[in-house]
């Protein structure tokens, strides 16, 4: 870890200030999130305006465990309402039966709702997340003047905020509609120069 945080300060030198204070965004960002403490209400994504948010290469979501998680609380809350509409007509109750027939299709409609909608999230970053990583493994960050680069200029052009570098790896995924209404991000606007020259067709951001 030494040797290529040495290694990183001897080659590299950020274009836009000039200093030597520069990091990899990878590097940055993990160091970051080690300092920062875990808040169980964040659900594991970085706080709002932290240096890993500012820089994400993805929008996060539900992994495959979770969403089983939510169909087996959404098939037990509806359980519930079959219990209710069982005791309704054990009783003679009409107003138990129907009640609890109607909260149980209700909530097992909604959960499966929910869960196609996780599962297509899921399916959206997949595809697109090999573009932005590979951009964001290239990147170098700047503490000094908060500038993001690529050294060798293969997967863009120039220098960068972090929020119109975010922009950018979010657009040639074709998720930057997914970008929060309170992400600064999303009204950031990336020079054409920076769009990469090479390696295809690119969207502009």
């Amino acid at each position: 870890m030494a040797n290529e945080a040495a290694q990183e300060a001897v080659d590299v030198v950020c274009p836009g200030c000039g200093g030597s204070s520069v990091r990899t965004v990878q590097r940055a960002c993990a160091e970051e999130r080690t300092d920062e403490k875990d808040d169980w209400r964040s659900g594991g994504e970085p706080e709002r305006g932290s240096l890993p948010d500012r820089l994400a290469a993805s929008p996060g979501s539900t992994d495959a465990f979770d969403s089983f998680l939510h169909f087996v609380e959404g098939t037990v809350i509806a359980g519930l309402g079959v219990g209710l509409a069982y005791t309704g007509t054990q009783q003679d109750n009409p107003l138990y039966t129907v009640g609890g027939v109607l909260w149980a299709v209700i909530l097992f409609v909604v959960t499966i709702v929910v869960i196609r909608g996780e599962a297509r999230e899921r399916d959206v970053v997949n595809v697109g997340e090999p573009r932005p990583e590979r951009m964001r493994r290239a990147a170098y960050h700047c503490s000094a003047c908060d500038s993001v680069w690529c050294p060798d200029g293969s997967e863009w052009q120039g220098t960068l905020t972090p929020e119109q570098f975010k922009k950018l790896m979010w657009t040639t995924a074709g998720y930057a509609d997914r970008l929060a209404p309170d992400d600064k991000a999303r009204e950031a606007t990336v020079p054409a120069e920076a769009l990469p020259r090479t390696g295809g067709q690119h969207r502009h951001a």
